[in-house]
């Protein structure tokens, strides 16, 4: 039988302010995220000690509660409470709540907070989709490696399509929910992204012909799987149609705003915006690779150490489109590789919480959270519900993530698409990795358990009220 979250549901809103001060609402894996009318109307004291939330975060001007896998039943009691549907409302700062002081604006607090929450706001819908293809992607590479299958094989050819394909046009899914965060027409964006992949010009860069438009010459790359250029695409057809609606009045501006969006802007993207996107996103992907060849083991261990510290800001975002960027440039990442401990830290971190305590209330949410991160790579559970609560465990866990990330870094290894870390999709890791994974897991999951059993936890650091 399905459990009731009615209750939390309504305790959840009105911790926020009530559904008046609801202005949008959408979930990911684990968090509620809010964005609100006022902030001064939250009881974020009552909101926390809530039964069913396990962390309040704030990120910007965004409020993510989180809940835990069970988010998608908590949010179907919010709109059955509330009465209103949320779900494809923008989830941070939309351009238009950015009316403020340029002082303020500018500050470089503000402009890192818009930076992850724009980033994360664009990503955010596309990974379960993301991580469903990165998977199977892996699992074709891997059919390929150990000669399973031959890549002449249609069945490889399908499955290596089923996995690659989301990559491959990767530039109009990402329009469409940039579209969405910067508040552009959103199926204008995607015939923009669709411009810059049609196989003609796809085949005009491959050949390296010449190439000009009006006379202008354009230095074209390759926009297929690309991230930056259809971002910034975007952001200026933004900024664009806000122009030409001013110009033009309603009852031709159907017509017109669109044609003039797709006349202007595609071109632009071709001979400006694409080239210097490339260049910037190809600048940072060459610092941070040759970060990683030069000294691998400080940069696998610095890379392993501060992830999860990364994750619990938000921060984690700002590297996604220097990650997606490596893996279309040079077919795979290193960065990436070196946090593969991550989850398995935070899951044997939890573990040696739930073996050393005897206290029922300790254990009983201890075990749920290690085999959640283990099993399907959720970690908040184990992060905020136990791990930063009690601190030293999770320090535990960034240690022996970093010790990981060494092997990792000296190996070399490269991953060709974002792969969630968890038991299910080890092999397919190792496959893609070999032994450096398998450590670097080991590591962090056995390496946590243990030294949270012997010196991370003990009983004394649980509240009486737990």
């Amino acid at each position: 039988m399905a459990k009731d979250y009615s209750r939390l549901a309504e305790q959840i809103v009105q911790c926020v302010g009530g559904k008046e001060n609801i202005k949008s609402l959408i979930h990911c894996m684990t968090r509620l995220r809010f964005q609100l009318q006022d902030t001064e109307k939250v009881d974020t004291g009552k909101l926390q000690q809530t039964e069913g939330v396990i962390k309040l975060m704030i990120s910007g001007e965004q409020y993510q509660v989180v809940i835990g896998t069970h988010v998608d039943e908590v949010m179907a009691a919010i709109e059955k409470v509330t009465g209103v549907s949320y779900g494809g409302k923008i989830d941070a700062v939309e351009p238009e709540d950015v009316k403020k002081g340029w002082k303020e604006r500018l500050s470089p607090k503000n402009i890192v907070n818009v930076f992850i929450d724009t980033v994360a706001g664009i990503f955010l819908p596309l990974m379960g989709a993301m991580m469903g293809a990165s998977l199977l992607k892996a699992v074709a590479i891997m059919c390929s490696t150990f000669g399973w299958l031959s890549p002449d094989n249609t069945t490889y050819t399908i499955l290596y399509a089923i996995g690659d394909g989301f990559f491959y046009f990767m530039p109009i899914f990402l329009a469409f929910t940039a579209a969405k965060k910067f508040d552009a027409e959103r199926f204008v964006a995607v015939a923009i992204a669709a411009a810059m992949v049609y196989p003609d010009l796809t085949a005009l860069y491959s050949s390296g012909a010449e190439t000009q438009f009006l006379g202008i010459p354009v230095v074209l790359i390759s926009y297929t799987s690309s991230v930056l250029p259809i971002i910034a695409a975007v952001y200026a057809q933004s900024k664009l149609e806000k122009v030409l609606k001013k110009i033009f009045p309603k009852m031709i501006r159907s017509i017109f705003v669109p044609v003039l969006t797709l006349l202007i802007i595609v071109p632009v993207s071709l001979i400006v915006i694409g080239p210097v996107t490339d260049v910037i996103g190809s600048g940072i992907g060459n610092g941070l690779g040759w970060l990683v060849e030069t000294v691998p083991a400080v940069a696998g261990f610095a890379l392993g150490v501060l992830w999860p510290i990364l994750i619990i800001f938000g921060f984690h975002w700002g590297l996604v489109p220097v990650v997606m960027n490596n893996i279309t440039v040079y077919g795979g990442d290193m960065l990436l590789p070196c946090t593969v401990g991550t989850n398995f830290a935070m899951a044997g971190a939890a573990l040696g919480i739930w073996l050393k305590t005897k206290k029922t209330s300790v254990k009983s949410a201890a075990l749920p959270a290690a085999v959640s991160a283990l099993v399907g790579g959720v970690t908040e559970p184990a992060i905020y519900g136990l791990n930063l609560k009690y601190k030293r465990p999770f320090f535990i866990a960034c240690l022996c993530t970093g010790v990981g990330g060494i092997f990792v870094g000296m190996s070399g290894v490269m991953f060709p698409s974002v792969m969630t870390t968890c038991i299910l999709t080890l092999p397919a890791l190792i496959g893609l990795g070999g032994a450096s994974v398998a450590i670097a897991s080991a590591v962090g999951f056995f390496g946590s358990a243990v030294l949270t059993y012997l010196f991370g936890f003990n009983d004394s650091m649980v509240k009486e009220e737990e």
